[in-house]
Order: C-alpha cells, then sequence, then structure tokens
C-alpha cells in the first residue's frame, strides 16, 4: 500500500479530496445495491414448510403454517397461485376477536377460514385479489387460527370442525 506522506494543510486537503473521489461513488453503489436487494426481498413470496394436513369430506389438504408475525404479515402475498390442495393456516397466538385480514398483493383469489378450536366461525369465499390501498379488509367474528385455500377447493361451511394434524 503507498503511504501518503502530507507536508502541508493544502496537501491535506488534496488527499482528502481524493480520497473522497474514492470513497463516494462506492458508498453511491452500495446504497442503490443494498435498496434494490431489500426491495427484492420484500416483495418475494415466503416459502414455509409443509408441516400439517387437513382432511375435510373427501379432501386432503398440505398447509404451510405462519406463526411469527413476519410471517403472518406476508401470508400468501407475492405468490403467482396456489395448487388446489395447498393452503396456508395462520396461528394467531391466542382467541381474538373481529380479526381483519385483507387481500393485499395477493395475486389470486381465496377462500378465507376463520377458526377457534378448529370449528369454523366465520367463511368468506372467493376473496379477490387487492393491488392498491384501500382494499377490503374481511374479519372473523373470533379466531386463534386463520386457513386459506384456493377458492372452491374445499366444501367448508360456517360450523365445520375441521381435522388439522401435525405431519
Amino acid at each position: 500500500m503507498k503511504t501518503l506522506k502530507i507536508n502541508s494543510e493544502k496537501d491535506l486537503y488534496v488527499a482528502a479530496f481524493k480520497l473522497l473521489n474514492i470513497l463516494g461513488p462506492l458508498a453511491g453503489v452500495s446504497i442503490i445495491v443494498g435498496t434494490v436487494a431489500l426491495d427484492y426481498g420484500q416483495t418475494r413470496p415466503q416459502n414455509l414448510p409443509v408441516t400439517h394436513i387437513l382432511t375435510h369430506g373427501d379432501g386432503t389438504f398440505k398447509l404451510s403454517v405462519a406463526s411469527t408475525p413476519e410471517q403472518l404479515e406476508k401470508g400468501l402475498k407475492f405468490r403467482a397461485s396456489l395448487n388446489g390442495d395447498h393452503g396456508m393456516l395462520f396461528n394467531l397466538g391466542g382467541e381474538i376477536y373481529n380479526v381483519p385480514f385483507w387481500m393485499y398483493k395477493v395475486n389470486f383469489p381465496l377462500d378465507i377460514f376463520f377458526l377457534l378450536d378448529n370449528v369454523v366461525t366465520t367463511a368468506v369465499y372467493n376473496a379477490q385479489p387487492c393491488y392498491k390501498t384501500p382494499c377490503p379488509i374481511y374479519k372473523g367474528k373470533v379466531a386463534d387460527q386463520v386457513l386459506e385455500l384456493a377458492t372452491g377447493a374445499a366444501n367448508i361451511k360456517i360450523g365445520d370442525r375441521l381435522n388439522i394434524q401435525p405431519l
């Protein structure tokens, strides 16, 4: 590495200016790359593993489970589609009244079932995607879990007891 000898205050300013000419563009590129990477990470769908299975009537569904605040917030956003035999189960962490769910940045319609102790308390059929706010907000009367399935994939009604088991 080259050592810089500074003989005067003017040389110090010149050295600082040269250093800024090197570091400035590097900082700018770093900010741009970081912003793009952060935006990319925030708009990618989450890929939670299948950990539970739902059996109802003649149907069997593989469920991914969202439990952390980040997972609950992201849900099925940004996915291109949902296989007919897959779904997402949201564990709310306790009994909640007037549970709000919306379809912001979800790319396909869903059936949304609000569950309390595995019994359907509220059902929203064919909830449509929403790409701009404000979006409709769907509220469940009371729930400790919320189940999202592809529209029409299951014949689930209010009052049905669902059999959801870990794999």
